[in-house]
């Protein structure tokens, strides 16, 4: 029992260093620092909102378009950021991990859990801004809309492990999860809802587990609004299975240089 306490403590000592040495790595040093977090959600947000506006397209639900907008595309950011963070961290990290007291499942937990609170952080500024500019919070079930985001964080950082694992180059599992991470997009309900879609078209897409996690978040948002097939399940197994994957091919890392100069993390 002594002995599992002490690696539990060294285990939880590295993920602090991990996420020690991103915050360091990406916001101190530059005049804007964490205010670079905020860009691309905003620019994501500015797209689609220009796009509803050239289309005459109203919000399909009983809100205010912003609030709609808000509602896809950050449990999408949610899901696209763990997944490229997790990605990165194989190269950059490649090195640390190569340590014999060093598990590749430990650093990637640190990132993940790094990534979950920058978002986090980012989606309630934005609620946040969205009420003080226009009046507008729709918050229902504000434990339903964690669960959501809980989930779309979760398949993303789970995805990752797992293509960590399988890949052998992190800058080629690079660019073909953004071939992955494109169609993603137009299939996860990030900026129409699934009770929209015809009955073929959502027998189609009830195996996407992203477009559960954005559904039962929205379903959390709005008052009026209950999607007709959310489920916790698809994300939850979708989750294991990618654990599992990760699991079986061990995160190891591949051989070559590192994108960062390799340092122990005690």
């Amino acid at each position: 029992m002594a002995a599992r306490g002490v690696i539990r403590e060294a285990r939880a000592r590295q993920i602090v260093a991990v996420i020690t040495r991103e915050l360091r790595s990406r916001f101190v040093g530059d005049p804007l620092g964490y205010g670079w977090a905020y860009l691309t959600p905003l620019a994501w947000i500015a797209v689609i909102y220009a796009v509803f506006h050239i289309l005459g397209r109203t919000s399909p639900v009983d809100a205010d378009i912003g609030s709609f907008i808000l509602s896809g595309i950050m449990p999408y950011l949610a899901f696209r950021y763990q997944v490229s963070s997790v990605l990165r961290a194989k190269t950059a990290y490649r090195s640390v991990m190569a340590l014999p007291n060093v598990s590749p499942a430990t650093v990637y937990a640190g990132i993940i859990s790094l990534e979950f609170y920058n978002i986090l952080i980012i989606y309630l500024a934005l609620l946040l801004c969205n009420y003080m500019l226009f009046g507008a919070l729709h918050l229902t079930h504000p434990l339903e809309v964690f669960w959501g985001f809980l989930l779309a964080s979760g398949v993303g950082g789970a995805l990752g492990y797992a293509l960590a694992s399988v890949g052998s180059s992190g800058s080629s599992l690079m660019r073909v999860t953004a071939i992955v991470l494109r169609p993603m997009f137009y299939l996860s309900a990030v900026f129409y809802t699934a009770n929209e879609l015809p009955r073929d078209w959502q027998a189609w897409l009830v195996w996407n587990p992203m477009l559960h996690a954005i559904e039962l978040m929205r379903s959390g948002i709005f008052l009026d609004y209950e999607s007709e097939i959310a489920s916790g399940w698809v994300p939850v197994v979708f989750i294991l299975l990618c654990l599992g994957v990760g699991s079986w091919f061990g995160a190891r890392p591949a051989t070559g240089a590192a994108d960062e100069p390799a340092t122990a993390l005690d």
